[in-house]
């Protein structure tokens, strides 16, 4: 239980689980001709600018969720408190059976912290770690940005390649070997978000979905992440008692007799 509560709490934040797959991905394009040459600067321009004009972002907000695992062997359920103030922190407290406090994690600008509450353990690492997982650029304003519900990497007009299927806008945006696609509806409010490294060969996808608006916020009240590797992961989330705020700045003590790692 303590392993597989430790997977959920990464994966939720930066998916470090990702691993090699034993087949090369099967990249499909829609199958669809991309927008005209002589009309795509200026229909760029519009497009991300009323997707900017969309994008949620408040100082602190904070929910509750119910996080769903699934390997195809393993399946777990946890209970999450997540709180998230803009730039400084975003923080996560897991539970099993609804009391049994299970882990902490604590991502900030600088580091990602972890207190595994079973085995007595405090985890440190740098976001240099997470290259051993991952050439993707992942720190902690990607990081930020999915939890915002927003791409990993802002749109820009220089290199982002506009493409469409049926109701859907199709964003494509190059970060070295690292492939971002972005799936948006008709209200350029977006549906998804994958992943594709190319030469490591692995992939993540997140899908958002029943989107509240509370206090302002349209935030998706079910998020799922599934991550292609040796074995297929998934982890959905969903999302309770949402608020643009945060009663309580959370505690992050690290006991004395923890066992201390730093990575």
């Amino acid at each position: 239980m303590n392993k597989l509560a430790l997977l959920i709490s990464l994966t939720f934040f930066f998916g470090l689980v990702s691993c090699k797959l034993k087949k090369p991905i099967l990249q499909t394009e829609p199958n669809l001709a991309t927008l005209n040459a002589g009309v795509l600067d200026s229909k760029k321009a519009g497009i991300l600018s009323n997707i900017l004009q969309l994008k949620n972002s408040p100082q602190a907000f904070s929910y509750l969720a119910e996080a769903d695992y699934f390997d195809g062997k393993q399946s777990v359920t946890l209970n999450m408190d997540v709180s998230v103030k803009k730039n400084e922190y975003i923080y996560l407290n897991a539970k099993a059976l609804g009391f049994v406090n299970v882990a902490r994690v604590m991502v900030q600008p600088d580091s990602i912290r972890i207190l595994d509450l079973i085995n007595r353990k405090y985890i440190s690492a740098s976001y240099q770690f997470m290259k051993n997982f991952t050439q993707a650029k992942l720190g902690f304003y990607e990081l930020q940005n999915m939890v915002y519900a927003q791409t990993f990497y802002e749109p820009n007009i220089s290199n982002t390649i506009l493409d469409s299927l049926g109701q859907q806008l199709i964003l494509l945006l190059n970060v070295g070997s690292t492939q971002q696609k972005a799936f948006y509806n008709k209200d350029f409010l977006l549906q998804s978000v994958l992943l594709t490294e190319q030469a490591q060969q692995q992939q993540m996808q997140v899908d958002y979905a029943n989107f509240k608006n509370i206090d302002g916020i349209n935030y998706p009240h079910e998020l799922v992440i599934n991550i292609s590797g040796e074995k297929k992961i998934e982890c959905k989330f969903t999302i309770s008692n949402f608020a643009g705020s945060i009663k309580k700045e959370p505690q992050f003590v690290i006991p004395k007799s923890y066992k201390v790692q730093v990575y």
